[in-house]
C-alpha cells in the first residue's frame, strides 16, 4: 500500500466534507462535524489509516454528510486498499448527490 499517497488523498477529502454538514443532523448529534473529522485525520496520519476511514465514514453517515461522485469513489478506494471492504462504507451510497450529467442522458 502507499500510505503517504493515500494519506493526501483521505486530507483532501476531509478539507472537502468540512463545513457540509446537515445542520439538523448536527443538532441531533449535539457536536460538530468538524473536529470528529479531524480526528480521523489525525488517526491516518498516525499510521491508524483503518481507524480513521471508519470514523469518517460513522460521521459522515451520522451527520448525513452529502458526497459527490468523486467522493464516494475515494472512500470506496481507500476502503479496499485497507481491506476494509463493505462494513466501513454500507450505508454510505444513500447519501450521494446524484450527478447531474446522468439525469440528463
Amino acid at each position: 500500500m502507499h500510505w503517504t499517497e493515500d494519506q493526501r488523498r483521505f486530507q483532501r477529502l476531509v478539507e472537502a466534507l468540512s463545513g457540509r454538514v446537515d445542520p439538523q443532523a448536527e443538532a441531533e448529534m449535539g457536536a460538530p462535524l468538524d473536529p470528529r473529522l479531524a480526528d480521523s485525520l489525525v488517526d491516518v496520519m498516525a499510521g491508524e489509516e483503518p481507524l480513521g476511514l471508519d470514523t469518517l465514514c460513522a460521521n459522515v453517515f451520522d451527520y448525513r454528510v452529502r458526497l459527490t461522485g468523486e467522493e464516494y469513489a475515494t472512500i470506496t478506494d481507500l476502503a479496499d486498499r485497507g481491506d476494509l471492504g463493505v462494513r466501513v462504507i454500507d450505508g454510505l451510497n444513500e447519501l450521494v448527490i446524484p450527478d447531474e450529467a446522468s439525469e440528463c442522458s
